[in-house]
């Protein structure tokens, strides 16, 4: 039965301020968890434990990705028109598809770990993967409670479980590895144990979900499901949203277990052996991924908080056409503002971060710092990726990604194999391959964009403002600091050159972006609305 009365959301940008805070609290517990087991486990035993954590990515993915988006898809649209029954349904159903694929995907990760990791090129890899195999089936229902909260727009359920995973990997992750060292384990069962912790971490989240949940039902019990209406009212738009996206996050997280099976297997087919192999894949997942993979990760917050947000306007109809565009051009705003910047700053100064972060491996971040520089170039569109697959689940073509996702695969797999195997290249293929795929998924994403939901993107002159003015700021304030610290004579760079050479870029472009607000210029962020100008 439809109630009449509709619910209050919380602001998007208030949603968006949280998730990123949490993402950027996970991504630093990640890097300080990743320096240490550095330590521990060296490049060669990094390179098993992130053999086995792809492979849960393809899992996990598998098993998440669509059903959280669409949920908060469905969930915001009942809560728009104020139907709280069906947005309980929505959860009840979810939470059991939830389990059955997590508990599908926690018995082939776990049975079938050994042909796994030969399959990847890495057969001493297996035990990690059996360690992190029930990590899946809890993540599936963390993320069933994560998806009905983002559908009511309540953001900082996520936050905390997030940050509960990342310290429970942080500080058990650590000690289990120590343990293992202390007992004369091998690399593989240590590293295996260092994945324990994880799993740990995300059992601590799913608690702390069930928890909350069910306070919040006691203080606003949901009204129970009808038996008229049943399950299939819901699964069926569960599922029409939830597919698409799987299959394209899928194909995605697919990608990168191709990549690491393409790395270790064309590195080995020109000489280095298997050993050598592992390690310098380690080498380039230890130490340029992860620094690269922050800036991705914290504009997700805008994709998962733009996606509900975009699907309660639409709903709306023509009432909901200005909050759509505010949404949108908000949403895509917020992702240039950091991401080009940043992108500039991992390609000039790739060297110094990776030192600073890594003091203890002169050796290891020699050989990342130009990984790092080329995978820098990628941030603008690795992360206006999720924006704008999330713009088109909104707008109701959650297949259209699927063609962009091919189509960036495809040419990356081809670059990849033709780089990885040629003299002079190497290991330097995989970055390049990257760039390459990150900006052919978002040409074809805006491409349909304009096809199929043209009201979301800004106009032409707004679009080059939109880029132009960060491009133009970032630009300033790392030639300003490049040529402050050649007047200071900083030849040998040190932690504390490096943490003074962020600042003034940060504070440079900071101050670039107040001074355009102030002299009335077009900005990527309104200062009242949190939208384009």
């Amino acid at each position: 039965m439809l109630q009449n009365r509709t619910t209050k959301r919380p602001s998007f940008l208030s949603g968006v301020g949280i998730l990123t805070l949490s993402s950027l609290i996970v991504k630093v517990i990640g890097l300080f968890y990743r320096i240490p087991l550095l330590n521990y486990l060296g490049t060669e035993g990094m390179g098993y434990f992130n053999t086995a954590y792809e492979l849960y990515a393809l899992f996990c993915v598998i098993s998440t990705a669509g059903l959280p988006v669409a949920m908060s898809v469905l969930i915001a649209a009942f809560e728009a028109e104020g139907n709280t029954r069906d947005a309980g349904r929505v959860f009840r159903v979810s939470l059991a598809l939830f389990a059955g694929v997590g508990g599908m995907g926690t018995l082939l990760l776990w049975g079938l770990s050994a042909p796994f990791a030969s399959l990847l090129g890495s057969p001493l890899s297996a035990a990690c993967m059996r360690a992190i195999s029930p990590t899946v089936f809890l993540i599936c229902l963390s993320s069933a409670f994560r998806g009905y909260f983002q559908g009511r727009g309540q953001m900082l359920p996520t936050a905390l479980s997030q940050v509960m995973e990342a310290a429970g990997k942080l500080f058990l992750g650590l000690a289990f590895a120590g343990l293992a060292l202390s007992r004369g384990e091998s690399l593989p069962v240590t590293a295996a144990y260092a994945v324990m912790g994880l799993t740990v971490g995300t059992a601590l989240s799913v608690v702390y979900l069930l928890c909350h949940k069910t306070l919040t039902d006691r203080r606003a019990p949901l009204p129970a499901a009808s038996a008229d209406g049943g399950t299939r009212p819901v699964l069926k738009p569960l599922l029409a949203t939830a597919i698409p996206v799987t299959v394209s996050a899928g194909i995605i997280s697919l990608t990168k277990c191709i990549d690491l099976a393409l790395i270790l297997r064309r590195l080995q087919a020109v000489g280095y052996t298997a050993t050598e192999a592992t390690a310098l894949y380690g080498c380039y997942s230890t130490l340029a991924v992860p620094v690269f993979n922050i800036l991705p990760s914290l504009t997700t917050s805008v994709a998962l908080s733009a996606t509900p947000a975009l699907s309660a306007a639409l709903q709306k109809g023509k009432e909901g056409i200005p909050t759509l565009k505010k949404t949108a051009s908000s949403a895509l705003g917020l992702t240039l503002t950091l991401a080009i910047p940043a992108a500039l700053g991992l390609s000039v100064f790739s060297e110094d971060i990776l030192s600073l972060l890594f003091r203890g491996q002169p050796a290891a971040v020699a050989q990342a710092a130009p990984w790092l520089s080329c995978l820098g170039l990628s941030v603008p569109a690795a992360c206006l990726i999720t924006v704008t697959g999330a713009m088109l689940q909104a707008a109701g073509k959650a297949h259209k990604p699927i063609v962009s996702m091919l189509c960036g695969v495809t040419v990356k797999v081809i670059v990849a194999y033709i780089l990885l195997g040629r003299d002079g290249w190497g290991m330097a293929g995989a970055p390049v391959s990257s760039l390459l795929c990150d900006t052919v998924i978002v040409v074809c994403n805006l491409v349909f964009i304009a096809k199929y939901a043209p009201t979301m993107l800004p106009t032409l002159r707004q679009s080059v403002s939109l880029v132009a003015l960060p491009a133009g700021l970032a630009v300033g304030a790392v030639a300003l600091t490049k040529l402050l610290r050649s007047l200071l004579g900083w030849q040998t760079v040190t932690s504390l050159h490096t943490v003074a050479s962020v600042a003034c870029v940060a504070c440079l472009y900071g101050a670039g972006l107040l001074t355009a607000l102030l002299l009335g210029k077009q900005l990527p962020i309104d200062k009242k609305e949190g939208t384009t100008s």
